[in-house]
This record gives C-alpha cells, sequence and structure tokens, in this order.
C-alpha cells in the first residue's frame, strides 16, 4: 500500500509573517493562537488599530487557509481559532463554502467582514471589533458574536442559522437586518445588546426571540423594533428600551409574548407605541411601563391568555381583540374593568371587548361579573341610540336589567302589588253584580290587574270608579310594561347563549 506525504512536511508560503506563519500551524491542530498581552487596555479590539505587525494577520492568509489551506495533522481536526489578533485588509469569503469551524475571539478587523452567500460549520466572533457584518442568505449551524462591537451594520437577512444567533451584549451603532432569517433555536439579544438604530426581523422563522433588557434605536432612526410576520415559539422583550415603536403586526408566536416593563419613547402621539395587530399568541405580557409606552395597538389579534395592567397600564386598541384569559381578573373586580373598558374604547361603542370580558369572568366562574360587564355593554350601547328607542332600552334595563336580573322584575312586582293591597284595602270597588261572584280580595285583585293573561276572576267581578279607576289602569300598564320588557330581556340573554 502506498503511503502518505507526512503532513508535517507541507509549509506555509515564505512570504508570510511570523504570526501568519504560527498561524498555519495551530489551523493545521485546531488549536487556538493567542496574541493577547494580558493587559485589558492593550488587549481592547475597538483599539486594534494600534496593535503591532506581531499581532497582525492579513485577511488574504485566512481566506487562502479556510478555502485552500492545508490538512490537518494525525488525529487533529482543522479549526481557524484565533484570539486577540488584528485582521488587516477586507475577508471576503462571499459564496465560500467553508469546512471547519471559525472562531475569531477578542479580534479586531480592520475591513467589513463579508459572509454573503457563504456555507461555513459554526462561526465565533465573540468580543471581537469589526466595522460592518455582511452575512446575507449564509448557512452554518451556529453565529456566536457576545460581546461584538460592530461600528456599522449587520445584514444577515435571509440567512439560515440551524441552531443560535447570540448578541449578547453585543454593541452594533447601525442597524441588523434580520428579515427573512431563520434560526432552529434562539436568537438571543439579551442583557444590553445595544442597536443604535434598529432591528428588523420582518418575515423571520425562529425558534425563540431573547431580547431582555435590550436597547434599540437611541441612535435614531423610524422604526426601532420591526418584525412583522414574524414566527416563533417564544418572544421575550421584558425591560426592553425601544425608541420609535415596536412593531409585531401579523407575528404568529406559539407560546409566549413578554413585554412586561418595556419602555418604548419618541413615538408620535397619534401612532401606537407597540403595534400587535392581528398577532396569535398563547400568552401575551402587555404589563409595560406606562409613562413611557402610551399605547398598544391589539386590533384584530387573538391571544389565550392576556396579561395586563388595569390601572395604570398602556391604553389598548381592543377592536375585533379575542382573547380566552385575562388576567388579573380577582372576584369583585369588574368596577376596575369597566373602567379599563371605558378607557381604552375612549367613548366608542364596541361590542366585542365587553363580550370577551364577560367571558373571561366565565371561565372563572364569576357568572355574577360576567352579567355586570353584558349589562354594562347594553347601557353603553344606549347611548348610541335615538332618544325614542333610548327611552324603551332604558325601560328593560330598569324593569329586569336586560333580562340578567329578572327578580328585579319580580321586586317590582312585589312592590306594585303591595301598594295595590294598601289603596285597594282603603277603598275597595263596587261589585258588578252585587250579591253574586267571589268576595273581594285587594291582593288578588291586584295580581289580576297586573298580570297579564292570568285570571283570577277578581278584575270582572268589580268595578273601580273616579280616582280607583284610573290607578287600576296605571296597575293594568305597568303590569303588561313589566310582562313585556321581562320577555324582551330574557329573549335577549336567551338568544346571546
Amino acid at each position: 500500500m502506498a503511503h502518505r506525504p507526512d503532513p508535517d512536511d507541507l509549509s506555509p508560503p515564505d512570504d508570510w509573517s511570523v504570526p501568519e506563519r504560527r498561524l498555519w500551524s495551530a489551523f493545521r491542530d485546531g488549536s487556538v493562537l493567542d496574541f493577547r498581552t494580558g493587559t485589558e487596555a492593550d488587549d481592547d479590539p475597538s483599539a486594534g488599530s494600534a496593535w503591532g505587525p506581531e499581532r497582525q494577520i492579513r485577511a488574504h492568509v485566512i481566506a487562502v487557509l479556510l478555502l485552500h489551506g492545508p490538512s490537518a495533522r494525525p488525529g487533529k481536526v482543522r479549526a481557524l481559532r484565533v484570539t486577540g489578533a488584528r485582521v488587516t485588509g477586507a475577508l471576503d469569503l462571499t459564496s465560500a463554502t467553508v469546512s471547519c469551524e471559525i472562531d475569531f475571539d477578542g479580534c479586531s478587523f480592520s475591513e467589513t467582514l463579508s459572509l454573503r452567500h457563504a456555507s461555513t460549520l459554526a462561526v465565533h466572533l465573540g468580543g471581537s471589533y469589526l466595522p460592518e457584518l455582511s452575512a446575507e442568505a449564509l448557512t452554518c449551524p451556529g453565529l456566536d458574536m457576545r460581546d461584538t462591537v460592530v461600528e456599522g451594520n449587520i445584514w444577515i437577512q435571509g440567512s439560515t442559522i440551524t441552531i443560535d444567533l447570540n448578541l449578547d451584549r453585543a454593541r452594533v451603532d447601525g442597524w441588523i437586518n434580520g428579515n427573512l432569517l431563520t434560526i432552529g433555536s434562539w436568537f438571543n439579544g439579551r442583557f444590553g445588546l445595544s442597536v443604535g438604530q434598529w432591528l428588523a426581523l420582518a418575515g423571520a422563522r425562529i425558534g425563540g426571540v431573547d431580547l431582555r433588557l435590550a436597547d434599540i434605536g437611541h441612535a435614531g432612526a423610524e422604526q426601532g423594533l420591526g418584525a412583522q410576520l414574524l414566527t416563533c415559539d417564544t418572544f421575550w422583550a421584558s425591560e426592553i428600551r425601544v425608541a420609535h415603536g415596536i412593531a409585531l403586526s401579523g407575528a404568529c408566536i406559539n407560546g409566549e409574548v413578554l413585554l412586561s416593563q418595556a419602555v418604548v419613547y419618541e413615538v408620535p402621539a397619534v401612532e401606537p407605541a407597540i403595534r400587535l395587530d392581528e398577532i396569535y399568541a398563547r400568552r401575551l405580557d402587555i404589563d409595560t411601563a406606562q409613562t413611557d409606552t402610551k399605547s398598544v395597538s391589539l386590533r384584530g389579534a387573538t391571544v389565550g391568555k392576556l396579561i395586563d395592567r388595569a390601572q395604570g397600564g398602556p391604553l389598548l386598541d381592543l377592536d375585533a381583540l379575542t382573547y380566552e384569559r385575562l388576567e388579573p381578573l380577582p372576584p369583585r373586580s369588574t368596577p376596575l374593568r369597566l373602567a379599563w373598558l371605558r378607557k381604552n374604547l375612549e367613548g366608542h361603542y364596541l361590542p366585542l371587548p365587553y363580550e370577551q370580558l364577560a367571558a373571561a369572568y366565565r371561565v372563572l366562574g364569576h357568572d355574577g361579573e360576567a352579567r355586570r360587564v353584558l349589562r354594562a355593554k347594553y347601557r353603553h350601547h344606549r347611548s348610541t341610540l335615538p332618544w325614542a328607542t333610548k327611552i324603551w332600552d332604558w325601560l328593560q334595563d330598569v324593569v329586569a336589567g336586560y333580562g340578567y336580573r329578572p327578580a328585579l322584575a319580580g321586586g317590582w312586582l312585589v312592590a306594585l302589588a303591595v301598594l295595590g293591597t294598601v289603596v285597594f284595602s282603603i277603598s275597595e270597588p263596587r261589585p258588578r253584580d252585587p250579591g253574586h261572584g267571589p268576595d273581594f280580595n285587594p291582593t288578588v285583585y291586584t295580581l289580576d290587574l297586573l298580570l297579564p293573561i292570568i285570571d283570577f276572576g277578581q278584575e270582572k267581578a268589580f268595578l273601580p270608579t273616579n280616582r280607583l279607576q284610573w290607578f287600576a289602569y296605571v296597575l293594568i300598564a305597568l303590569g303588561w310594561l313589566l310582562a313585556t320588557t321581562l320577555v324582551a330581556g330574557l329573549t335577549r340573554v336567551l338568544g346571546r347563549s
């Protein structure tokens, strides 16, 4: 069997510098080449332009290693792992296929790093400094940019990252364009990610987005965070600070949307600070910082559990919003929640918000509070009616609480029956046919007048005169009014059921 040449016979080109030749050797071993001095100020990548030749590696050399590099030594795996180096020139790996790991830890790049349309193994840029990253349509398992500083922009739209994109504590002075980005697991921008202009994730498909404590848009932009039509399982953005608004319209979040204590500022007064129109979410927490986040639009949203702040929370646009549960919703909270509805509806009548609130009370078994909410709905609706219809609507409310308080009609009936009994006990009507018919009973006679259809025989046997006759007419009219309003209210309730 023929023997392969000894890989150790392979040597770097003669015109490579000492640091570059060391990198050649480390690349074949997959080992880390560390140029750091151990002094924090001297190792700061943002000051990399001052690093001397002993720490400099040309971008061309790195491209040669990644695309045409030597084979690994026996028992080793090739990898580019370098720490504290200054990469001079533009590292252009556009459309490249890189079959080894790329790891720049705490390095400084003099020009743009391009990974456009490239296919690579994992890329690590943790703690490094870059003027700009161009990585549109990149395909790789993971991109790690923790603590990285990017002076310009990150272009990563249309890329496919099978595991994670990590931007924890990174600083991007420009924007991050992640539209149509696909990530198998997490987009991490936690614990102080700073984006000077905007972060765009429109149409992206991501396992989970974690932007807790991020600061976006502080350097000026038309919109701070735009993630329209985003699809993900989790969207965490608690205690985030965003200038110029958050837009998640049309997003589909199969799990939790967390916006608790979010601060959104510098939004025009006529615009909502957070747009969640047509969003779908299993759980939505919008207990935001109201002093800055003035309003949230939930038009047409579909939410499983909605968590908000009834007092002191942002103004909500509830048009066509549907939710299954609302929290907090303790017993006897109807006055607070009805005030919440009136504030958010701003005087406009919309039936669905009332019905959703009533349904949320019913889910918890608070049927009495649900009925109070629905009565409030009809009272609000009454304000939109013409005056003639308002009178009939008002009578239904007074007599039977729109059918939700049938006992109220019974109370009116008892009160009128007592009144009639007293009046007819003092002044008895004369018999129609003296010596014939039943004896006079003031209570039964009163009920005979009040209850339509039912006939106890008293009304036909006795004839009131003068003022007593007018009093009898009033009782008959009130009886019909009680009956018709009660039937109308009950029909309304049963029809909605």
